[in-house]
C-alpha cells in the first residue's frame, strides 16, 4: 500500500485495511456517513455549475473512491479539498482538547477523513515522522490539498454574556438591566446576535467589543486566519470556521477591506487597529485555503429573540 505522503493510486482506494491500534482511539467518525451529494453541490455551485447534473453519476462511478474523488476534483479546479469542511467542523467540534495534543488522534482523524484506507498506516507515519510531526502534517495538508490541522486554532467559546449584557444595559439603558436574564434567556445560542442587534438598535458599539480588546493583547496581525477566527468566535461563532474561505474570496492583499467590513457589519473595533504588529520578512506570502463553499458576509442577520426594548 502507497504511502499518503505519496500520490494516490487507483487501487489504494476502495481496498479494504483495518484500523491500527491508534484509529480506535476515534471512534464517533464514520466516512460512509459524509453526505457527498450535498458537499458536491456545494462545491460545483461555486466551481462549475454545468456539473451539478452530473453530481449522481460521478457519485456511482466512484463509489468506495470517494476520497480520490475529492482530491482529484481539487486538482483539477485548484482549490482545496471539499473534505476541508467536513474534517475542520469535526476538529472544531468534536476534538477534545487531550486529542488536539494528541499527534495519533489528529492523524488518525485526518486520514480518517481525506484517505480512510490508509488508516492502517497511522502508526507507521508516527514512527517515521517521530519528533518532525509539523512536517508530517505539512505533508499530508499538500498532498491532500487540505488544510493544515496544526494549524487550526482552538478557539476559547467561554464568555460570560451576562455581565458583557449588564455592562452594555448599563451604559446604554439602565432601566433594562433588571430584564437581562429574561432576555438572555431567550437568546440561548444566539448570543452574539442579540449584541450585535442592540448595537445597531443603540446605535452603539457592540457590547462584545471589550472582550475583543482582551483577547486580541499581543496577536500577530499578520497571521490573518487566526485573528480571523478569534474576531468570528466572537461576533459570529457559526462562522468560526469559515475564516479561511471568507479569506480566500477576498484574496491576498485585501484583508484590511474585509476586517473593515465586518467591524462596520458588527459595530464592533477593527481588530488590526487594536492586536500588536509583528514585522515579517515581505518574502513571505500566506496562501489561504477555501474551507467551504458559503458566504458569512452576504447571510444577513437572523431576528434576535430578544424582548421588546422600551
Amino acid at each position: 500500500m502507497p504511502s499518503p505522503l505519496s500520490p494516490p493510486s487507483r487501487s489504494s482506494y476502495g481496498s479494504d485495511s483495518s484500523s491500527s491500534s491508534t484509529a480506535s482511539s476515534i471512534s464517533d467518525f464514520r466516512f460512509e456517513r459524509i453526505n457527498f451529494k450535498k458537499l458536491l453541490n456545494s462545491y460545483f455551485s461555486r466551481w462549475d455549475k454545468k456539473r451539478i447534473t452530473e453530481i449522481d453519476v460521478l457519485l456511482k462511478r466512484n463509489e468506495g473512491k470517494e476520497a480520490k474523488l475529492m482530491l482529484m476534483l481539487a486538482k483539477r479546479y485548484d482549490t482545496s479539498n471539499p473534505l476541508n469542511a467536513v474534517y475542520v467542523k469535526y476538529h472544531t467540534a468534536r476534538l477534545s482538547k487531550e486529542q488536539l495534543d494528541d499527534f495519533a488522534a489528529l492523524a488518525t482523524v485526518y486520514l480518517s477523513v481525506f484517505r480512510p484506507s490508509d488508516l492502517a498506516e497511522v502508526d507507521n507515519l508516527l514512527e517515521k515522522y517521530k519528533g518532525k510531526e509539523d512536517e508530517l502534517f505539512s505533508k499530508l495538508a499538500t498532498n491532500f490539498h487540505a488544510i493544515n490541522p496544526l494549524k487550526i486554532r482552538k478557539i476559547e467559546q467561554n464568555i460570560d454574556y451576562k455581565q458583557a449584557l449588564v455592562d452594555f444595559f448599563e451604559q446604554h439603558d439602565v432601566s433594562k438591566v433588571e430584564e437581562v436574564d429574561g432576555i438572555l434567556a431567550k437568546s440561548v445560542g444566539k448570543e452574539a446576535i442579540l449584541f450585535s442587534v442592540l448595537a445597531e438598535k443603540y446605535r452603539a458599539m457592540n457590547g462584545l467589543d471589550p472582550l475583543l480588546t482582551a483577547r486580541l493583547d499581543g496577536s500577530d496581525c499578520n497571521d490573518y486566519v487566526s485573528l480571523l477566527q478569534l474576531y468570528l468566535a466572537i461576533f459570529h461563532p457559526a462562522c468560526t470556521s469559515s475564516a479561511e474561505s471568507m479569506l480566500s474570496r477576498y484574496g491576498l492583499g485585501r484583508e484590511s477591506e474585509l476586517f473593515a467590513k465586518l467591524s462596520d457589519k458588527f459595530r464592533s473595533t477593527n481588530p488590526l487597529s487594536i492586536c500588536k504588529i509583528v514585522n515579517k520578512s515581505n518574502d513571505t506570502v500566506t496562501k489561504h485555503v477555501c474551507l467551504d463553499n458559503t458566504s458569512c458576509l452576504s447571510r444577513p442577520l437572523p431576528q434576535s429573540p430578544m424582548i421588546a426594548t422600551r
